[in-house]
């Protein structure tokens, strides 16, 4: 799964500091990226929707707002 730059920089940085503190955690933390790393996550932890996700996502939230904003309408009359 991908994130976004500055997230990573921070998971990085408390994994430097739990690795300086913890040798134990560290050693445990490389056998865990040794056998990991020829797999490929399950379907479900690719967080990248497709377009057509996108939009219907988009129509959904804003047939949402104009029904809130309907709504809201109703209620000041």
């Amino acid at each position: 799964m991908s994130l976004p730059l500055h997230e990573s920089r921070v998971l990085a940085l408390i994994e430097m500091g739990l690795c300086k503190e913890d040798h134990d955690l560290a050693a445990r933390f490389a056998m865990f990226n040794q056998l990991a790393e020829a797999e490929t996550p399950p379907g479900r932890e690719r967080a990248e929707p497709s377009r057509w996700t996108c939009w219907i996502m988009t129509a959904v939230l804003l047939a949402g707002m104009v029904a809130v904003g309907a709504i809201a309408a109703l209620a000041t009359h």
